[in-house]
């Protein structure tokens, strides 16, 4: 699967990590070897804060004040506040959809696997020596040596 370059605004291709300093009027940065618009990201990190730190002192509260065994309240309230997080989270999805769109190009990236098997020198023989679960996930991808060469090399 290839994915396109980050744009800027404009729709100029991000040279940012290749030119060192970014310009000013591009938005994205390299965080994580990923291309993010910092705003969005300071955003996204405010509204997760602001739904599941909220959550976790409610909840941790309300089962302080209701559970028998007050020690448990931090451990259940910190499960509710992580489940803020993830609401937090679902709901930036929707503020800040992806800005990439991804190609899915199968072809391409079973011949470049082709080649690199090629380069590494495999044989019929070698594939018969993988275990059993390797040889049959390369076949389902369609990289395991065709019948035609293994009952050649067979009849050797």
């Amino acid at each position: 699967m290839t994915t396109t370059p980050a744009v800027s605004g404009d729709g100029t291709p991000d040279t940012a990590s290749a030119t060192g300093s970014p310009p000013e009027d591009q938005p994205y940065r390299m965080v994580w070897n990923d291309a993010v618009n910092l705003r969005h990201l300071a955003l996204s990190m405010v509204v997760c804060v602001a739904i599941g730190l909220p959550a976790y002192l409610v909840s941790e509260a309300v089962f302080e004040a209701t559970l028998d065994q007050t020690s448990l309240a931090g451990g259940y309230a910190l499960l509710v506040g992580l489940a803020g997080c993830v609401v937090g989270a679902a709901v930036c999805t929707k503020l800040f959809p992806p800005k990439r769109v991804l190609a899915d190009d199968d072809a391409a990236d079973r011949a470049e696997a082709l080649e690199v098997l090629a380069a590494m020198g495999g044989t019929p023989e070698s594939f018969a020596e993988l275990p059993k679960d390797v040889q049959d996930e390369m076949r389902s991808l369609g990289l395991a040596p065709t019948e035609s060469t293994e009952s050649t090399e067979e009849r050797r």
